[in-house]
């Protein structure tokens, strides 16, 4: 089935950006294929498919990776960011599916060494283009939605497919907390390990992103304490410390696992303080109750509440109430 999805339309007026040694496909991967397909210099026509590219990413992968290297921060209040996250939105409610995390080493069944091959210089250059507060906000908004169904497994295992999604969601927002937490309490060795000559966003954006590389802390933190809510209030992960020790040691997050380094064990005890202790003790408020019984029953959001027997006879004060708090993305779908 083909879906077309119309965006507004802004024109990036840049050349393709040229190829070199260190990064022969990657530059051109995410420079030519994404830019393409996702800078809104034209209409989208994509095919919602399970199919993979080379480096084992779906449509929605692509999409979230090209957000993420272009530091799309969702809080700009611009016509061209509103429509990308819109467009974000309608690839998830497009049966769009999020097979992997952003550095997940995640080799396909068939051309694994070619795979091998290109996969250090992959993830090195998200590693070095990632800004942490659009990667935090990028899990918050992937965060309302029902986990179970945008989450897909690309492997052959005995194990149960539940399972294995389960495993897979937990991995995503498990490397998310592993990179802040690298961020803001190893500031100097994070900034360190990445190179200070960033190709992205495109100069066309670079007027909207003025404060783009200047590192706030106290910023940093409140996304932070936003995205832990918005996991609490979520209501499908559930982080167990033995899991969290066996996904950390996998092949698949060995990237993040080499940058932890001699740091894990004060991960451990960054995450049993900070995300173990309100999984235990926090109570969710009757809003997030509500809007997990809705959200397991209606999978579209946020246009759910209208699916609802009793919507006819919701008042604007609990209608209110039921949808998210400061919901500037009010999309409409089209499906």
């Amino acid at each position: 089935m083909t879906n077309l999805i119309s965006v507004a339309d802004h024109t990036v007026n840049r050349p393709p950006l040229c190829r070199s040694d260190q990064q022969p496909n990657l530059l051109e991967y995410i420079d030519t294929t994404l830019n393409e397909s996702f800078s809104l210099n034209l209409t989208l026509t994509r095919t919602i498919t399970s199919g993979y590219d080379q480096f084992s990413n779906t449509i929605l992968d692509q999409y979230l990776l090209y957000l993420l290297c272009q530091k799309i921060h969702p809080n700009r209040s611009d016509p061209l960011t509103y429509d990308l996250y819109q467009l974000l939105h309608q690839l998830i409610v497009l049966n769009g599916k999020i097979s992997k995390a952003f550095l997940e080493y995640s080799p396909p069944i068939t051309n694994r060494a070619m795979y091998q091959s290109i996969y250090n210089s992959y993830a090195n250059f998200i590693w070095n283009e990632l800004n942490v507060n659009v990667l935090l906000e990028l899990g918050c908004f992937l965060l309302k939605y029902r986990l179970c169904d945008i989450f897909t497994v690309n492997t052959v295992s005995n194990r149960s497919l539940n399972s294995l999604r389960r495993q897979k969601i937990i991995g995503y927002f498990l490397e998310i907390i592993v990179i802040y937490y690298l961020s803001s309490h190893y500031h100097d060795f994070f900034i360190h390990s990445r190179s200070i000559d960033m190709i992205f966003p495109s100069p066309a954006l670079y007027s909207s992103l003025p404060n783009l590389y200047q590192y706030n802390k106290d910023e940093e933190r409140e996304t932070f304490r936003r995205f832990l809510c918005a996991i609490h209030d979520n209501g499908e992960i559930s982080f167990d410390l033995r899991q969290i020790r066996l996904i950390l040691q996998s092949d698949g997050y060995q990237f993040v696992n080499k940058k932890l380094e001699n740091k894990k064990f004060d991960f451990i005890h960054f995450f049993e303080r900070n995300i173990l202790y309100q999984q235990q003790n926090v109570c969710r408020s009757l809003k997030s109750l509500c809007r997990l019984v809705i959200k397991m029953r209606i999978k579209q959001y946020p246009t759910d509440i209208k699916q609802l027997s009793l919507y006819p006879f919701i008042n604007d004060r609990l209608l209110n109430f039921l949808i998210y708090n400061n919901n500037k993305f009010a999309f409409q779908s089209y499906v």
